[in-house]
């Protein structure tokens, strides 16, 4: 199984090894963390003979055990020879420091390459090896050896202090859930492995341990999970006896009692306990046990899991009875938990979803679990109220964003329930929850829902269809987006005032993707400040699309400053959107750090998969990281073609596509771009794909003129009626690049007075300007537009783009002409000495014609008229002139065969 979630650890062992200095590096993680798997991994990620080996703790009052082991897997004869000497010695003479020094020394006498070293529980080897191991780690220079060690704690008096070390930390939620997705297991449960992922706090033993139990015994969707998680581990019940062994008498009642609920009322404990305050005193100062006002429970899960698993049956169920009868009058919430261990009526599992909603309301995510899970524990009756209650808990932990228990439970209750209405909003969940997660739903399938169940409950099914409408045109499929809100009329009547202005602001999302904001003023007074935050994340999408990019911002900024567990969905979208916005607006560095930041904090992507992708994609291309690009682009397209997402397909080529012109490499732009074009064709509005400027500019660079001007006719019909300061821009440059001659000059001149506040745009027209202006020869011009072009980059913050025309200045074409040692050359004008440069440079007509942003046939009519100057009849004697080598010929004048 792969290694999950250590990539930084991996490229820190990498750059270790591969490192011009030999380099010891401890490794240090506690307990199932993953150290073991994490060193095993070196050999395959080497490219150096490694030598690996693991201590026996079996062996650790040996002397010198495990020294041995590390030189037999070394296998050379000089450390052999040192080793016997030192068994041989009856005298005593040979110390370990004299040992130590004669190692040392044998390891530079090697005559082996670069070896690695790994040794995992360095710390449990015998002391006598762990003092010579950790010697010779401080001094490998000039050894050719790279040493990893493995150790579970980083003590002050270990012969390892000292060494780099890499700590490990524990695995973040989300990796745990991967990993645990990932395991050969015969079935794989989500939501178990959520489950498993909260228990276990990032420990990658235990999570692996519990989650492979859990799939061996409930082998069915309709089980439900064990309350509390637990595993029989070992390592982790010999730590954890070890860890309440020296509680007095009363601390361990106290540790029983609250080890049976995930959280327990002071009071509750008091009436059953004496010396309650005595015991407690003990847990919390051994850090066993937390407070949290009037409760106490035990932070670490998997400790609970041992305390509940070493009661026995017997003891378990007097405690539940004991506390249960404790609890009233003082927390009577916990009375329905207790209840259901001991004898639970047919009302006890609505009573345990009841509590569980308002956990949930109270942001208690984790207990709120355990309730729902033990009521369909104990669920024998499958009632229609239990169907309902569980309906309301998934759209509660939909609306917080917990997608996997929404998905769960609405699941289980379209299994309990006939009722029309329930079915109508559990599918529509099912479809909501899809969206979110960006994944492909047909919207035949939502209007067939609302046609077959819509009218038993009119007011969900206006609020779905609106919903539904915004997911459409977000995917740009407008007429789909049409279609629905058409349809969502028809209950407009029995909608409520938030469906209603859903359905409002999807209008206005579709018209202004159509490029058509017109409406989006009036109905920014409309709203005004009173506007829902579903609302405000709609109109300021709206206001991006019609390049309002500041108003955004600010809409953007209130929503995600929201506060309201509620809107944790909307809050999501918002930062991803602020992105675009701000990727839109041409502000590179705002857009990258916002991208940064989501990175941080909200790396798993649960919500909107494949944005996510596609901002990794274009972060990685505009800080010029192309390899991570790629290995992010090949993410983004398997996730694209699972959520058959058409759009963001097109906008993943249009990024390829942009960024290979970027490069130079025109034959990957020119695919990535046409493709992205063809999909382009079918939207209305050409300034959301933004692709086909860049395609006239790639056909152009290639030569390929009169597609070129093909392509920038559809892009100009497209554009007539739009209001798109950026469509403006790309459009005057786009004809001033088709442009031949002085006119190419003027139309450059007319593009740059446009100051629509665009950097990144203006600054590429400049690049453009710039060699046009290089190719007529006008060097010293050129060079202060790349200059003006290089402040625009920086300003944006566009890397990638500031090392394109770092690299244009450091070329010599850019620097100011140098004088013709030839007289002829001074016959020829500033444009036509650079073509004959050119030719002289060994430069093929189409290569000419790519880097003047001509044709070819331009070239060659250039080129003629040069001839017939200076005299000369073929591209050797021009080349000879150029260089200044001779004069030309006094023969007639023949016309070249090119």
């Amino acid at each position: 199984m792969p290694l999950v979630g250590r990539d930084k650890e991996i490229k820190r062992i990498l750059s270790a090894i591969r490192g011009p200095k030999e380099s010891a590096l401890a490794v240090v993680g506690r307990r199932g963390t993953g150290k073991s798997a994490l060193l095993s991994e070196i050999p395959a990620i080497s490219d150096y003979r490694t030598v690996f080996f693991a201590a026996a703790p079996a062996e650790s009052d040996w002397q010198l055990s495990g020294l041995t082991s590390l030189l037999n897997g070394l296998d050379d004869p000089v450390l052999h020879r040192i080793a016997d000497r030192f068994d041989q010695d009856t005298t005593g003479a040979l110390t370990l420091l004299s040992l130590s020094d004669q190692l040392l020394s044998g390891l530079h006498q090697r005559s082996s390459a670069r070896t690695v070293v790994v040794i995992d529980d360095a710390d449990q080897l015998d002391r006598s090896s762990q003092t010579v191991i950790g010697f010779l780690a401080r001094r490998l220079a000039g050894t050719d050896v790279v040493m990893f060690v493995g150790a579970r704690e980083d003590h002050p008096e270990s012969p390892f202090t000292g060494l780099p070390t890499l700590h490990l930390p524990a695995l973040s939620f989300g990796d745990t859930v991967r990993m645990l997705e990932g395991l050969p297991t015969k079935r794989t449960m989500t939501a178990a492995a959520h489950a498993v992922a909260a228990a276990t706090d990032g420990n990658a033993l235990a999570a692996v341990k519990i989650y492979v139990r859990q799939m061996e015994r409930h082998v069915g969707a309709r089980d439900a999970l064990p309350v509390p998680l637990t595993a029989t581990i070992s390592s982790f019940d010999s730590q954890f006896a070890s860890a309440v062994a020296p509680l007095s008498p009363a601390a361990r009642r106290v540790l029983d009692l609250v080890a049976l609920s995930f959280r327990s009322n002071i009071s509750t404990i008091e009436n059953l306990q004496c010396d309650a305050w005595t015991g407690l005193d003990e847990l919390l100062a051994a850090g066993l046990v937390k407070q949290s006002g009037p409760h106490l429970g035990i932070g670490d899960q998997l400790l609970r899991g041992y305390i509940y698993g070493a009661m026995t049956p017997g003891l378990r169920t007097a405690g539940h009875r004991a506390l249960a009868e404790a609890a009233v009058g003082t927390d009577p919430s916990a009375i329905t938990w207790h209840i259901s261990f001991l004898a639970p009526d047919h009302q006890t599992p609505n009573r345990l979803l009841r509590q569980a909603i308002g956990l949930i309301r109270s942001g208690q995510l984790s207990f709120a679990v355990e309730c729902i899970e033990r009521a369909l524990a104990i669920n024998r009756w499958e009632s229609a109220e239990t169907a309902a209650r569980l309906t309301r808990l998934a759209e509660l932990l939909f609306n917080r964003g917990e997608l996997v228990y929404a998905r769960r439970y609405l699941e289980w209750a379209q299994g309990l329930t006939q009722n029309s209405v329930l079915i109508l909003r559990l599918t529509g969940l099912s479809y909501k929850i899809q969206f979110v997660q960006g994944t492909a739903v047909r919207s035949s399938m939502v209007e067939r829902l609302v046609k077959e169940f819509g009218h038993h409950d009119p007011a969900y099914s206006a609020g779905l269809l609106a919903v539904a409408a915004l997911y459409y045109a977000e995917r740009w499929e407008l007429a789909d987006a049409a279609r629905l809100l058409r349809h969502g009329s028809a209950f407009r009547g029995s909608a409520s005032a938030q469906s209603r202005a859903i359905a409002d602001y999807a209008n206005l999302l579709v018209e202004c993707i159509s490029g058509d904001g017109t409406n989006l003023g009036r109905r920014d007074q409309q709203t005004g400040s009173a506007a829902r935050v579903e609302g405000l994340l709609v109109r300021g999408r709206a206001l991006t699309y019609a390049e309002h990019y500041g108003n955004a911002r600010e809409a953007f900024a209130m929503l995600q400053s929201s506060s309201g567990p509620d809107h944790a969905i909307w809050r999501e979208a918002a930062a991803l959107m602020a992105v675009d916005n701000e990727i839109r607006a041409g502000n590179v560095g705002t857009a990258v750090r916002l991208i940064d930041d989501l990175e941080l904090c909200e790396p798993d992507m649960r919500h909107h998969r494949g944005t996510r992708h596609l901002l990794r994609v274009w972060r990685a291309y505009s800080l010029g990281d192309d390899a991570q690009a790629r290995a992010h682009a090949a993410e983004a397209q398997r996730c694209l073609q699972s959520g058959n997402h058409i759009a963001a397909t097109a906008q993943l080529a249009a990024c390829q596509g942009q960024f290979a012109l970027l490069r130079g490499d025109l034959t990957e732009s020119i695919a990535q771009l046409s493709r992205a074009a063809e999909i382009g064709m079918g939207l209305v509005n050409p300034s959301l794909l933004r692709c086909e400027a860049d395609l006239v500019e790639v056909l152009v660079r290639l030569g390929r003129h009169h597609e070129a001007s093909q392509a920038f006719m559809r892009l100009g019909n497209r554009s007539e009626g739009l209001r798109s300061p950026w469509l403006l821009m790309v459009v005057a440059r786009s004809r001033a690049m088709l442009a031949d001659g002085e006119q190419a000059l003027l139309f450059f001149s007319k593009a740059l007075e446009d100051r629509n506040g665009n950097r990144l745009e203006r600054g590429r027209t400049l690049m453009c300007y710039a060699e046009r202006l290089r190719a007529f020869g006008r060097l010293r011009d050129a060079r202060e537009a790349l200059l003006r072009a290089k402040v625009m980059f920086d300003e944006a913050g566009a890397d990638a783009w500031t090392q394109r025309v770092d690299a244009l200045l450091l070329d010599g074409r850019a620097e100011t002409a140098v004088p013709q040692d030839n007289p002829w050359m001074l016959l020829l004008a500033d444009h036509e000495r650079s073509l004959a440069t050119m030719v002289a440079r060994g430069m093929r007509n189409k290569e000419i014609a790519a880097t003047l942003y001509v044709s070819v046939r331009t070239v060659e009519v250039r080129l003629t008229a040069i001839y017939r100057k200076l005299g000369v009849e073929s591209r050797a004697q021009l080349t000879a002139l150029a260089a200044g080598k001779g004069s030309p010929a006094l023969e007639p004048y023949v016309l070249p065969v090119l």
